[in-house]
């Protein structure tokens, strides 16, 4: 665990943020989830933002673009619009572990004693007449460009890159290609690997090298040119050692490699337990990965025990692995995110060694139809359709197939996250025992009810879907039956039967009443 470390976030009126908070966050790893546009990457935008303590980092992304644009466009709405109401952007970072005294105090927005560093940007108050004016006119344009940036401790006293106290990395996986990106990620390294006397020491032998080359090596070409003109090399600060470095694997520059070997190499070295990196952000580690890479990545990002680190996640494999209780789920940007820390170990720990689930395909779904088997999910598309009248797609109901052993792990899932959620189940002979005492823990749950067909009898999927719809069945697969009866085939070939029904029977199938029942209160 690192010295110091992040504790809470809290953003205002920052990109699609009005005022959330993102607190009680691990001082090792901490996965942000969530569906497109509801603010994972914002967050480390966020943190990157306050920890680099660069100001001219806000003006080149541009405070246009950073601002929440509902808080301007309310703004601009007002009748009388004054310089006081215009809006503020600020990022509050609380630090654990801190005890340097420019970052203690009340500067935050929960007006609170802590440890922390703020960044704030606000209307410039020595230019209030001239911002007074231009906001005072008929169609005015908001004055972006009148704003000011703070990066200051809790204290009130300024933070620079020099006295920052956290040191931190961003790695971006969707940037892989950007050169600048490239560059800022190695000189970060290097800086982490030397010592101030040695990097003084290399960048003066660089250049001296450079100025002996030039000299030696171009000694007969520059005879050949007359008058006082010479080839030579650069030797500028634009030129130097940190604009020239790399990284090399293998002895191949990484820049020579595919994408894939670049995102593996970056962030395997920069959770090298050599370094002392603080905070790592993590942005789609699993970018240009296979599956097999990226379970060697999940394993040296759980490893990683000298940093504080955040992942921005879309990979199920990624969430799980990590261990689900470190994750951090962000809904819409109006609700407050949720933490799974009081997951069961046993659930977490099932996760972790199940084959690739969709656990979080089920964490982002707002209605889940949670099936057994393979059959049940290639007809349930076909069912909903024929009980609801319209497509599954675009109904905002999701459906997956987990095997029934594991339903109560994904139920436990849906309890934190208020999904709403309806199993659909064998009865196996025992419709009490399977359908009802198993999942007493979740009795009286709203957002969760358990669907089977009652009479054992009637004990699997098959059986119920061939006694619904004996004659389709018996017409379909009848002929060439030679000692199994149809039944017992559909029994013995789940999913070949499942989709050769989905493929020639269509919405003539009659769906069982228990699946029907499960689509109506799902959909209600």
């Amino acid at each position: 665990m690192p010295d110091q470390y992040i504790e809470k976030i809290h953003l205002k009126n920052f990109k699609g943020f009005r005022d959330r908070k993102v607190q009680s966050l691990d001082s090792g790893l901490n996965i942000f989830v969530g569906d497109n546009e509801t603010g994972k990457s914002s967050i480390l935008l966020a943190v990157e933002l306050v920890l680099g303590a660069n100001p001219y980092r806000v003006e080149s992304i541009g405070l246009d673009r950073l601002l929440n644009q509902q808080a301007v466009a309310e703004f601009l709405a007002k009748d009388q619009r004054k310089f006081e109401d215009l809006p503020e952007m600020e990022i509050d970072i609380y630090l654990g572990g801190c005890s340097q005294e420019e970052f203690d105090g009340q500067a935050n927005l929960e007006h609170t004693d802590a440890f922390g560093i703020y960044l704030r940007c606000r209307p410039r108050d020595d230019l209030h007449e001239i911002i007074t004016q231009l906001i005072s006119a008929a169609d005015p344009t908001f004055p972006f460009e009148y704003y000011m940036i703070e990066i200051k401790g809790f204290s009130g006293s300024p933070i620079t890159p020099y006295n920052k106290p956290i040191n931190h990395l961003l790695i971006d996986n969707t940037q892989i290609s950007n050169e600048h990106a490239s560059r800022a990620y190695v000189r970060k390294m290097y800086d982490e690997y030397t010592v101030e006397n040695e990097k003084q020491r290399l960048k003066y032998e660089y250049r001296q090298s450079k100025a002996i080359f030039s000299k030696e090596q171009f000694e007969e070409l520059n005879k050949r040119i007359e008058g006082d003109y010479a080839f030579a090399v650069k030797s500028n600060s634009k030129a130097n050692l940190e604009t020239d470095l790399t990284i090399a694997a293998a002895g191949v520059d990484i820049e020579n490699m595919g994408m894939g070997a670049q995102c593996f190499i970056r962030t395997e070295f920069a959770l090298s337990k050599q370094t002392k990196i603080d905070v790592v952000l993590l942005e789609e580690p699993e970018n240009h990965l296979s599956h097999e890479r990226m379970k060697e990545l999940v394993k040296i990002i759980g490893d990683a025990s000298q940093s504080q680190v955040f992942v921005a996640t879309h990979s199920s494999l990624i969430c799980s692995r990590l261990d689900l209780r470190r994750a951090v789920f962000l809904g819409d940007l109006y609700a407050d995110p949720i933490k799974l820390d009081r997951l069961s170990e046993t659930t977490a720990k099932f996760f972790m060694k199940a084959p690739n689930s969709a656990v979080l395909e089920f964490a982002l779904a707002k209605k889940c139809l949670l099936v057994e088997g393979h059959a049940e999910y290639m007809l349930i598309e076909t069912f909903f359709q024929s009980v609801t009248g319209g497509p599954l797609s675009g109904s905002g109901v999701s459906v997956i197939s987990v095997g029934g052993l594991s339903f109560p792990r994904f139920l436990e899932i849906a309890q934190f996250l208020g999904i709403k959620t309806a199993v659909v189940t064998d009865n196996d002979g025992d419709w009490q025992h399977t359908c009802v005492d198993r999942y007493k823990a979740f009795a009286g749950s709203e957002n969760i009810e358990i669907f089977a067909d009652n009479n054992n009898q009637r004990s699997t999927f098959e059986i119920c879907l061939y006694e619904d719809n004996s004659a389709l069945c018996d017409e379909l697969f009848e002929k060439g039956r030679k000692t199994l009866s149809v039944q017992d085939y559909m029994l013995s070939d789940k999913a070949e039967v499942a989709y050769q029904l989905a493929s020639n029977l269509g919405d003539k199938l009659t769906c069982p009443e228990y699946i029907k029942n499960a689509i109506t209160w799902l959909n209600s």
